[in-house]
């Protein structure tokens, strides 16, 4: 986003908030602070619009992408959490607003209208359990309207979703289709539910239908349908135009020269402080990331007269002559905190980017979840860029045998993990099969094999979501997906205490 854009953004937010009398913060349906007793900050940094607010004992830190809605007492706001990439809504309320029933007006109609269309579409079906009603039990969100439909003892399940909702809505409605179609077929008795169909806005289609593409046939029928503006018409997309993800990778050795010349440059500043500070370049190839154990406290930009800023997203300032001792000191209270054993477990230096600690833990030793992996091949944050869109690869690496291995990685329970692993392995595939890797300096000069990548999710043992297996068995034969459950402690020590493949699904 350019800085006019975020400007507009920043002066439209403040704008908003000024006409809330008693504001709240209010994320996944929950309060999680009174903005009126709360220090907060709107501001720009770096190309991001971030907004943090903090009382004792507790703070909060996003970045704003966009404005989600608006009503009379409350609006909402796509964010992103720190080193994050799942879209989030948070929302800014009027302390006495009421429940809002704007968004389950829009549902109701919304399922109305749907309804009503493949009545009209497909007649002689009866439709059965039609709902938007949200049940945490089953892993079945509002976001969705969902159903059945059912002819003699054959029968399809149906999943739609307006274009009112967010882009997080867009991004899981395949993987909470998966779960009402397994759900229904756990239930169906002598009736085959064969089919899911998805009836989905154009924002959602492009998306969805590039990891449909790669779903086992075998396993489920998947037809997805392209809503026409009010909900008039619905024309079912051809998957084989989707599936072939184009993707481009940044040059190695451009990534490589700029981490050796930032390296070189924090030991001349920090001294004996720089032990434990990672210099991470970034995909543009012009700045760098400083972290530690995962945690971002520095960024430096330029390489003939590098730039310094210093401090956690939504707390930036730049280094100069008279701020050297508040950095420096600053770094030893992160490294104090930011430790196995730490003496302060509930501040936010421990808290923050929990994945990018376990990433850089793994970076260190991949073979500690799978001594067949190459401690020697091992590449954190890898940005592999589609069209327009920009994604980043947890860990990749191999095989000792020379097999790609994709790593996603989680310390949270995310009920779409499987598919967000399907993207990464999308772009991966894609490279792969056009020899870019080579090209492209990655893997020195070893023989990959031409085997299709593996899939690695890693989650600790207890924060995989009960759903994650049941969406994985639904996925192609060529996708080798493999499970990692560790213990809590794996800032301590990275101990596996499962490994599994999953098994697949059939109609």
């Amino acid at each position: 986003m350019q800085s006019e854009p975020l400007r507009q953004l920043h002066s439209e937010i403040e704008a908003l908030l000024a006409q809330l009398r008693h504001p709240v913060l209010v994320e996944n349906q929950a309060e999680v602070m009174d903005l009126k007793a709360a220090s907060w900050r709107l501001k720009v940094e770096f190309g991001k619009l971030i907004f943090s607010a903090w009382i004792p004992g507790k703070s909060i830190s996003r970045r704003v992408e966009e404005i989600a809605y608006r009503d009379r007492d409350r609006f909402g706001v796509f964010v992103r959490r720190p080193g994050g990439r799942e879209i989030a809504t948070l929302e800014f309320r009027e302390l006495t607003a009421p429940v809002s029933t704007t968004r389950a007006a829009g549902r109701t109609g919304f399922r109305e209208r749907l309804l009503a269309l493949l009545k009209h579409d497909y007649r002689g079906w009866k439709f059965e359990r039609v709902s938007n009603r949200s049940d945490r039990e089953h892993s079945f969100s509002a976001w969705y309207t969902r159903g059945a439909a059912r002819q003699g003892r054959a029968a399809w399940a149906f999943l739609g979703l307006s274009e009112e909702e967010g882009a997080g809505a867009a991004d899981g409605v395949l993987a909470f289709g998966l779960i009402w179609l397994d759900w229904l077929r756990s239930r169906a008795g002598d009736t085959t539910v064969s089919h899911l169909k998805l009836f989905l806005p154009p924002a959602a289609v492009r998306i969805i239908a590039h990891r449909a593409a790669f779903l086992n046939p075998r396993a489920v029928g998947l037809e997805i349908y392209e809503l026409s503006a009010g909900i008039q018409a619905a024309t079912e997309v051809d998957l084989r135009d989707y599936g072939n993800v184009e993707t481009r990778l940044v040059p190695r050795r451009q990534t490589e020269l700029l981490r050796e010349s930032h390296a070189r440059f924090v030991r001349d500043l920090l001294g004996e402080l720089s032990d434990g500070v990672k210099v991470y370049p970034e995909p543009a190839g012009t700045s760098s990331s400083l972290r530690i154990a995962g945690l971002e406290v520095a960024r430096i930009e330029g390489e003939l007269a590098p730039r310094v800023y210093f401090g956690l997203e939504g707390n930036v300032r730049r280094l100069n002559e008279s701020s050297h001792d508040t950095f420096r000191e600053f770094l030893r209270e992160v490294r104090r905190i930011r430790r196995a054993g730490s003496p302060e477990p509930q501040h936010e230096f421990y808290r923050l980017q929990s994945e990018r600690w376990l990433e850089s833990l793994l970076f260190r030793d991949i073979t500690r979840i799978d001594p067949a992996l190459s401690p020697e091949y091992v590449y954190p944050q890898v940005p592999a860029f589609s069209g327009t869109d920009r994604g980043v690869i947890d860990l990749l690496t191999m095989t000792r045998r020379g097999r790609l291995a994709v790593v996603e990685l989680k310390v949270q329970e995310e009920i779409n993990l499987p598919l967000q692993g399907l993207d990464y392995w999308l772009r991966v595939n894609w490279l792969q099969q056009r020899n870019q890797f080579k090209e492209y300096g990655y893997f020195g000069n070893c023989e990959l094999s031409a085997e299709p990548p593996l899939l690695y999710l890693v989650c600790p043992a207890f924060r995989f979501h009960s759903t994650t297996e049941k969406i994985l068995a639904y996925l192609d034969r060529r996708i080798e997906a493999i499970l990692f459950g560790l213990s809590d402690s794996w800032r301590k020590e990275i101990k596996v205490l499962f490994r599994h493949a999953t098994t697949r699904a059939t109609i």
